[in-house]
């Protein structure tokens, strides 16, 4: 049996790794029969040897193999793989994971070859609708308590970054149960006061540079990112959520506080609290939407929504998509 987990929510598929593995120790306690190899460093021949070996004193042995499809040393170890596996039948004792972080390259024989139905497992970064749902589970994991406005604010702050929101849900826990009245609860007051969000300047910066039509600034921005380590697709998922925001803020004041200066405390808590945002987003965002349209917002909401279609189903690369998309937005605005 071959298994394939990948996707940019490292965090679920890590998880998943995780259980697989521990449901395997349960039933071979002594680990003798669990392989875990670093796919970039170790030659495929010593993968090799441990597939068509039997397992010792067990029914099954458990392969896992991390990041080969990122194996150095050109395709020769993939296409080595490749052959093997089209030539070679897996012994049903023998259980192989495959685990890649990110987004492997699609149009490699590789790919192609574990990306199948009923093996491969796609780990796409959680939707806003589908991340305070699992806020919700991983608190009850974690048996703590959450109030349904702690789990917006911590999902609007944070964002789909689940090693994040995993790490804040036990420091709040944490705190919780030091409390006097042993409330274990997580309140929205909890999460205001011990949560930074990565809603960090450089999305403002971005969403600003694109309002402003600076071109030379927005790359210039969307190129430090990159290089301090940020994948596209999570800056993608970024300015997806940005300009929804926009989009719902811009489209708000113009329909109920078009009387009201934007530098307005009370508009800013109003919009906080109707929205479900962070007082600070709603901050830094009501001091982009004079750059905007109610209608450019909208198009260029419409336009991600294309693109996210296109990351999901093309080979293209995420950056070249990015590039494209924010070169045709500033020329557009």
């Amino acid at each position: 049996m071959i298994l394939f987990l990948y996707g940019e929510d490292t965090y679920r598929s890590r998880q998943k790794l995780k259980q697989i593995e521990e449901r395997f120790k349960e039933t071979d306690k002594s680990r003798i029969n669990l392989f875990i190899f670093d796919g970039e460093k170790t030659p495929f021949k010593n993968i090799e040897k441990e597939i068509v070996s039997a397992p010792f004193l067990h029914s099954k042995k458990l392969i896992v193999i991390e990041s080969f499809l990122k194996k150095k040393g050109g395709a020769k170890p993939q296409e080595d793989l490749v052959i093997f596996l089209k030539k070679n039948k897996i012994p049903e004792s023998v259980v192989i994971v495959f685990w890649e972080e990110g987004l492997p390259d699609q149009r490699t024989a590789v790919f192609k070859l574990l990306n199948k139905p009923k093996q491969a497992e796609k780990f796409e970064l959680l939707s806003e609708i589908k991340l305070p749902q699992w806020i919700l589970k991983e608190a009850e994991g974690k048996k703590v308590g959450i109030e349904r406005p702690a789990v917006n604010l911590l999902a609007g702050l944070v964002g789909p970054d689940l090693w994040q929101i995993a790490g804040e849900l036990d420091k709040l826990s944490s705190f919780t149960a030091k409390r006097e009245n042993k409330q274990n609860i997580i309140t929205a007051d909890d999460v205001k006061v011990f949560v930074k969000g990565r809603f960090d300047e450089d999305i403002f910066s971005l969403t600003d540079a694109i309002g402003n039509r600076n071109k030379k600034q927005i790359f210039r921005i969307l190129n430090e990112q990159i290089s301090a380590g940020l994948k596209e697709s999570y800056i993608f998922s970024m300015l997806v959520r940005q300009f929804r925001i926009l989009f719902q803020i811009k489209e708000t004041v113009e329909k109920k506080y078009s009387f009201v200066s934007l530098g307005d405390y009370s508009l800013k808590q109003n919009l906080a609290s109707e929205l479900g945002l962070h007082p600070f987003v709603v901050q830094k965002t009501l001091a982009q939407i004079k750059n905007y349209k109610l209608q450019e917002l909208e198009n260029i909401y419409k336009k991600l929504l294309l693109i996210d279609m296109q990351m999901k189903r093309t080979s293209l690369p995420p950056r070249l998509l990015l590039d494209l998309f924010l070169g045709e937005i500033v020329t557009s605005l």
